[in-house]
């Protein structure tokens, strides 16, 4: 755990209690029972090598697994009844620095919400989303799928529960957000992946930058965990974007695609 040892919110406690479980000779039997039938899985000797290996930034190749067909295995799954339990428990431990970055967000922005309550909520929307034909059938960018689906979700139950409070709303819904270019959301998303993959293709960017890059725009706020190398890893990558966006100039496509760093 990359968070203080001393945190006492449910997911550090539903997290401390997932480790410990897996850290057990019964919870190493388990694991590797689970994994013996996948080359993929059995890659890892322990539930703690998965799971680190899931959190650290490493990109897959060289006889590394990739990490998008590790989360698509684990989401098989969890439809599978001999597995599920052992499933939904990894990719609970895989998220909870997801959730616990989704919850601290919402509480910030709604302070009138009890932290349990909106861990509670987090956990329950996160199980839910194991079997939605959305992510089944996703065979890249599962992660990032998986937190904006948990993100927008989570919001969007805030609103709902201070509503019931009787304060109005004060949740800003981000898909409805304005934007300061007036571009509209979905059009920003379309020039935004268009952009990226562009990106992607001609070598500009590799796909362990994507998905860095993926990651920090969606977790953007005051309260987001970043280290100061990965702070200015970022502003590198951000630059080198720049200075793709310019390259060739095409006033009406590049300075929105600009504008959308």
């Amino acid at each position: 755990m990359n968070r203080e040892s001393r945190c006492r919110c449910l997911l550090c406690g539903m997290e401390r209690h997932l480790t410990e479980q897996f850290a057990g000779p019964e919870g190493q039997n388990t694991y590797r029972q689970f994994t013996s039938f996948s080359p993929l899985l059995s890659t890892f000797p322990t539930a703690a090598d998965l799971i680190s290996y899931l959190h650290t930034e490493h990109s897959a190749g060289n006889g590394i697994p990739s990490k998008d067909g590790i989360l698509a295995k684990l989401l098989r799954g969890t439809t599978n009844n001999g597995q599920s339990s052992t499933s939904r428990e990894l990719l609970l431990l895989a998220f909870v620095p997801m959730l616990h970055r989704i919850s601290r967000q919402v509480i910030t922005r709604c302070p009138t919400l009890q932290p349990d309550d909106v861990a509670q909520h987090v956990v329950t929307a996160l199980l839910e989303s194991f079997g939605s034909p959305e992510f089944a059938g996703r065979d890249s960018h599962l992660a990032f799928a998986i937190a904006r689906f948990m993100r927008r979700n989570a919001f969007a139950w805030a609103e709902r529960e201070i509503r019931g409070q009787g304060h109005g709303s004060d949740v800003i819904d981000l898909d409805c957000a304005p934007h300061h270019n007036g571009a509209q959301p979905i059009e920003r998303s379309a020039l935004l992946r268009h952009f990226l993959d562009r990106c992607r293709q001609r070598r500009i960017l590799s796909g362990e930058e994507l998905e860095l890059l993926v990651q920090f725009k969606l977790d953007e706020s005051p309260g987001a965990d970043y280290s100061n190398a990965s702070r200015q890893r970022m502003k590198r990558l951000l630059g080198k974007l720049r200075r793709a966006a310019k390259r060739p100039r095409r006033p009406k496509v590049d300075d929105r695609q600009l504008r959308l760093f």
